[in-house]
């Protein structure tokens, strides 16, 4: 670990729900976080892809990092929760959010059962934690190619329910259409469609959850041209209809 890094605040939390939870597309991280799934499995929607975390895998939170998650559980979910900051808030900022698969349990048990008697002991099971997936963590750099299509990102999230041709986006990167399609699959690892359909859905995900809004509603509040297709994108996202997840 990096010389005189030191962990200002700590918290260590277990999350337990049944069959399927949801969290909306506005949370952010404010402080760093590290996630341990004990049950179930979850979907993560971020930066328009789609990644998963099964049992026994271990997920980094980077700050300011956003999301939305849907766990699932048959019937349990459970995941611990460890909330953290360091002294300098650019200390690791290197590394951004990730999962590492099959990761041991063994140092966060210890963090579990030490943190009901004595945190001091549970904070120094955590620096070796730390110790341990800063080794395996990858360092994310922001490739040229992002930066180069960062406007078309923030415009689509800040438009995500409106119709946006590749034209604008592409215009708004200073590219050329065909330019603009590849940066932005290359920087992103999706087309501009999916990359859009993610924030849709995340967005529809947060209405599911907060209102009553009936599935049409929703539909049409979230930009798309039918509630058949939002159903469609909806099942191929998140694994289940609207309703089930409701």
């Amino acid at each position: 670990m990096q010389n005189n890094c030191l962990i200002t605040n700590y918290s260590f939390c277990t999350h337990s729900y049944q069959r399927v939870h949801s969290a909306g597309p506005k949370v952010y991280f404010n402080t760093l976080c590290i996630g341990y799934v004990k049950k179930g499995y979850a979907k993560f929607l971020y930066k328009g892809q789609t990644l998963f975390a099964h049992e026994g895998d271990l997920i980094y939170i980077a700050y300011g990092t956003e999301y939305h998650s849907v766990w699932f559980g048959s019937p349990d979910i459970e995941w611990y929760s460890i909330k953290f900051t360091f002294r300098s808030q650019y200390d690791f900022c290197e590394y951004q959010f990730q999962i590492l698969k099959d990761y041991p349990a063994e140092l966060l048990e210890k963090m579990k059962d030490a943190n009901e008697s004595s945190c001091m002991l549970s904070v120094s099971y955590f620096y070796q934690l730390l110790d341990d997936i800063y080794k395996k963590l990858e360092v994310s750099t922001k490739a040229v190619s992002y930066t180069t299509i960062e406007p078309a990102v923030e415009y689509i999230s800040d438009n995500y329910n409106r119709s946006i041709s590749i034209s604008t986006l592409a215009r708004l990167c200073h590219c050329s259409e065909s330019g603009f399609f590849r940066l932005f699959r290359k920087a992103t690892g999706v087309t501009p469609i999916a990359y859009k359909h993610n924030i849709m859905i995340r967005h529809a995900l947060d209405l599911l959850s907060h209102t009553n809004l009936s599935v049409e509603e929703i539909s049409t509040r979230t930009g798309f041209s039918s509630s058949n297709y939002f159903r469609k994108v909806f099942i191929r996202l998140t694994g289940k209809t609207p309703r089930e997840l409701r």
